[in-house]
């Protein structure tokens, strides 16, 4: 990872460049006592992750970090400071971590570990050099970047076992969920050599898409393991399962891994299996992005909660909590037009779908602001 330091005080750069140098992997690419200068470098530079005092002359670090996250989406951000006054306002720029000076290395030791975690979820590993993309979300391909169309799977059970394997996540599959999945339930004879035929050709297949099996490999219990980087439902559900709640720390991967969701998982794929699965991912996707929308309402970033709530909405028309967060939202900045407009769409689709009126608390709200 490419660091740079940014600190009115070069006594303080030069502390901080001696605790990283034990850390093999983090190369500090540049050093500043001016903000100014510092953001001037940024786009050259191109570092990873920013260590940044906030009381600076010229401009303090927080509009610092704000500046530069608008402007380089996915850097990572510490605050490094003397003062715990700054703690409140510094989470307006969601760090990844906020360090006291002077700086224990135990603590250091700490942020650093949440810095590779929080760069391998926005930068995965091996994306730089992908060889293929697995899009689940919308319709399902293989692709490389050298076929101007889709793999040619021989048949359609090769396809759909491959689906299938993917769907599970990393988790083995027994021979008879295979032929449940794949062959309608009966295993005889028939199925087994079916099934074996069409394992077989699936393996060969990956193993000519990836020889060295870095980003795709198929195990002897029928394991699917996908690399990051390669397969937009693998990247959404490890994320998901990884991440219970949105905080300061995962909140950039967070938005990242919503927009992996353009449409509904496989489909176009007439896969009775994937049903439950349909569900999970929306369910998750709802979780995600509500958490992360209370996120940035909690530290008045009022704006990109509100664009969180909109696209919730957009992908799943249905989300109850959805539309009373973003209604809640409204009511928050006083937003009166926006409120009556989301009512009415709200009201309308609860009619439409449920037969249902919307909470009264609502209601009554509506009634105050329609006219305003």
């Amino acid at each position: 990872m490419r660091v740079i330091l940014i600190d009115d005080e070069q006594p303080a750069i030069d502390e901080l460049c001696y605790l990283l140098e034990k850390y093999p992997d983090i190369e500090v690419a540049a050093s500043f006592t001016n903000p100014l200068r510092a953001l001037e470098a940024m786009g050259n530079i191109k570092p990873d992750v920013v260590f940044l005092d906030i009381d600076m002359p010229h401009m303090d670090g927080l509009e610092l970090a704000l500046q530069i996250q608008a402007l380089y989406a996915g850097i990572i951000v510490v605050f490094v400071t003397a003062y715990t006054r700054f703690a409140l306002d510094s989470f307006k720029a969601y760090p990844l971590d906020y360090l006291l000076k002077p700086i224990k290395e135990a603590r250091l030791d700490a942020t650093v570990e949440h810095m590779r975690k929080q760069h391998e979820l926005v930068h995965p590993q091996n994306t730089h050099d992908n060889k293929l993309r697995i899009n689940c979300f919308g319709k399902f391909s293989l692709t490389t970047p050298d076929a101007a169309t889709d793999i040619k799977w021989g048949t359609r059970r090769v396809k759909e076992l491959f689906m299938y394997l993917l769907d599970r996540c990393g988790f083995p599959a027994t021979r008879s969920e295979l032929i449940q999945a794949l062959f309608g339930g009966v295993d005889d004879k028939k199925s087994a050599n079916n099934m074996y035929v069409t394992v077989y050709k699936l393996r060969s297949l990956l193993d000519s898409l990836d020889p060295g099996r870095k980003l795709i490999k198929l195990g002897e219990d029928y394991s699917l393991e996908i690399a990051p980087g390669v397969c937009d439902y693998s990247d959404f559900m490890r994320f998901a399962q990884q991440n219970a709640a949105i905080n300061q720390k995962n909140a950039v991967a967070a938005a990242k891994v919503l927009n992996l969701y353009t449409a509904p998982y496989l489909s176009g794929e007439d896969c009775v299996w994937a049903v439950d699965t349909t569900a999970v991912v929306e369910a998750e996707y709802e979780r995600i992005a509500l958490d992360l929308a209370g996120f940035h309402s909690s530290a008045g970033r009022l704006h990109e909660a509100e664009n969180v709530l909109v696209a919730l909405i957009q992908k799943n028309p249905f989300t109850e909590y959805g539309f009373t967060s973003l209604l809640d939202l409204y009511i928050e900045k006083a937003d009166h037009k926006a409120y009556a407009a989301k009512f009415m769409e709200y009201a309308q689709m609860l009619k439409r779908d449920l037969d249902e009126s919307p909470p009264e608390v609502y209601t009554k709200h509506y009634k105050v602001v329609k006219n305003k």
